[in-house]
């Protein structure tokens, strides 16, 4: 053999190619030594170029319009459960009838005497206006997407897809009637007993798909906010949905038929 000296010819690991490579320096060809010391906590393994652009075009990057569309977001959902919240305590303060006309004309002259009803109409109109302008940037207002929704609906058999359909067709609905019924009640003050029942006795056919539609629309909306915001699961959320609009037009229509028999309905 030889006076040469062989090189010690070693096969590298990939992570390791264009790193000095001596046999002889105090490790094995194969990595350094300083390979074996800690130097400092890794917080991610090295990629390469192509998997790291890849995975930062998957990135989603936090720019302003969307920081605006999620507070839009946030806003249609706080003013809907404002005005859900709102429903349930008109519904609590009515179903003092229940208990008998005394009862609600008490509740009613307290109301009064305290101007309450004057202190709330205003932010509750002012409430229901924002929360129509919030959702009414994505409705479908033209024709044309009215009609490509109702040929979504047919092809697409998806629950959250139709009630969203429901919540834009019902809000239009409420948007008049709800009008209608502030305009009445606030226009005959003081609110007693004997006076709701005549005009649920003589506007029946107006008071039930109101209530319909406003207990619908509500609980659809609570439905669908919980699950935008994850705070139900959806199987969670469609059964608390299915439970309080039982309860919620249970209550309602025990009001509606005792109003109707003082105003001598039945």
């Amino acid at each position: 053999m030889s006076g040469r000296r062989k090189e010690k010819r070693v096969m590298r690991a990939p992570e390791y190619l264009g790193q000095p490579r001596y046999a002889g320096d105090d490790g094995d060809g194969h990595r350094p030594v300083s390979g074996f010391m800690f130097q400092g906590q890794a917080t991610s393994l090295p990629l390469p170029r192509e998997q790291a652009a890849a995975l930062g075009r998957r990135l989603p990057l936090v720019t302003w319009p969307s920081l605006t569309a999620a507070m839009l977001e946030l806003a249609t959902s706080i003013s809907g459960l404002g005005l859900a919240v709102f429903l349930f305590i008109h519904m609590g303060l009515l179903s003092s009838v229940l208990l008998g006309a005394q009862s609600m004309d008490a509740l009613g002259a307290f109301l009064e005497r305290y101007y309450l009803l004057h202190a709330m109409a205003p932010l509750l109109i002012l409430l229901l206006l924002a929360h129509v302008l919030l959702v009414t940037r994505k409705a479908p207002t033209t024709f044309r997407q009215q009609w490509i929704l109702m040929r979504q609906l047919r092809r697409i058999g998806h629950l959250d897809t139709w009630t969203w359909a429901f919540q834009v067709v019902s809000g239009a609905a409420l948007l008049v009637f709800a009008s209608i019924h502030l305009w009445t009640a606030l226009t005959d003050l003081p609110i007693e007993a004997v006076k709701s029942a005549d005009r649920v006795s003589t506007y029946l056919w107006f008071d039930i798909p109101f209530v319909l539609m406003v207990v619908g629309h509500a609980c659809v909306g609570l439905y669908r906010i919980a699950v935008k915001w994850g705070l139900l699961s959806r199987r969670g959320a469609y059964g608390a949905l299915v439970a309080l609009m039982a309860v919620a037009l249970a209550l309602e229509f025990a009001i509606v038929s005792t109003f109707y028999g003082l105003g001598g309905g039945l």
